[in-house]
């Protein structure tokens, strides 16, 4: 892929920007790595195909797919004196029900494709 245009490069450069924050976060975060992938999902769930090159677009989507792929359920809360039944979202479906290994895989990934999209750029 040859990046002439300075919309495309400057979707690669947002896309290093989240990218990073999502390593930060894990690096960083507070918590379980659940919850960090949780946050670091936020990251990459606001990048677009168009913002990463073509050879990394399948890495990225199959890592936001294996971060909600889960059933929507929902869940019962106590609020002002009533209980309330509202739905989790996919993400925290999907992570309350993951093994702690296969999160650790998942963060795994997402610094490699952190670390591939920073090759990437230096390659340019």
């Amino acid at each position: 892929m040859v990046l002439h245009s300075s919309s495309a490069q400057d979707g690669l450069l947002y896309a290093r920007e989240k990218l990073g924050m999502a390593v930060w976060k894990l690096a960083t975060g507070v918590g379980s790595i659940k919850a960090r992938l949780a946050d670091a999902y936020i990251e990459l769930a606001i990048l677009q195909e168009s913002d990463l090159p073509s050879e990394l677009v399948d890495e990225w989507k199959e890592i936001k797919s294996d971060l909600t792929k889960g059933k929507m359920i929902k869940e019962i809360h106590f609020v002002d004196g009533e209980f309330v039944d509202g739905p989790i979202g996919l993400l925290h479906s999907t992570l309350r029900y993951m093994r702690n290994k296969k999160a650790q895989d998942i963060a795994k990934r997402i610094c490699l494709l952190e670390s591939k999209l920073g090759q990437y750029v230096r390659s340019r």
